[in-house]
């Protein structure tokens, strides 16, 4: 999918490549220009509500809750989106979320949940999903490559500087830090 060295740009939150027009460590970067009609989507879409968890302030990814239309507040499975601001890639997976007029909660999706939706429910919003993350021109990650083991070095950094903590590439890809 990726090179080494590639890879290796994406776990220290850089560019992949120097013609990918995201950096974040840069002012000014084009998260809303690049991305801009996707999140628009995400968020506007006829299929599913959506809580807009991440913008990449302290990530480097977006981060998309996606759960059905019943009503603003909510309680039940959902499917998380993460797409990355350092790469074209991107992954879902089903977890819980729930919503009330105090706020929301959700956890960061398992590895063992990686492309992996139980909940008819959300088929259709799967499907959405999968189009709207197709027509971005966005690699999905599967399980298999999520699973794969972090270097050393690289796992032992996000135990001292981020909050979703791991061993394996998916928490590597997609980081979140205070």
């Amino acid at each position: 999918m990726f090179t080494d060295k590639e890879i290796n740009k994406i776990f220290s939150w850089l560019p992949y490549r120097d013609s990918w027009p995201i950096n974040g460590n840069k002012k000014g970067n084009s998260i809303e220009y690049y991305y801009g009609e996707m999140i628009l989507r995400f968020k506007n879409n006829p299929y599913f509500e959506t809580y807009y968890a991440q913008e990449g302030g302290v990530t480097n990814y977006l981060e998309f809750i996606c759960y059905p239309r019943i009503s603003k507040l909510y309680n039940g499975n959902s499917i998380s989106v993460y797409i990355s601001l350092c790469a074209p890639l991107a992954v879902y997976g089903q977890t819980s979320f729930h919503k009330t007029s105090d706020g929301c909660g959700y956890n960061f999706i398992e590895v063992d949940s990686v492309g992996i939706i139980t909940d008819d429910k959300l088929k259709e919003i799967e499907t959405e999903i999968k189009n709207i993350l197709s027509e971005n021109n966005l690699l999905m990650i599967d399980q298999e490559y999520a699973a794969k083991p972090l270097p050393k070095e690289v796992a032992a950094n996000l135990e001292s500087e981020n909050l979703n903590k791991g061993n394996q590439y998916l928490h590597g890809l997609f980081q979140f830090s205070d």
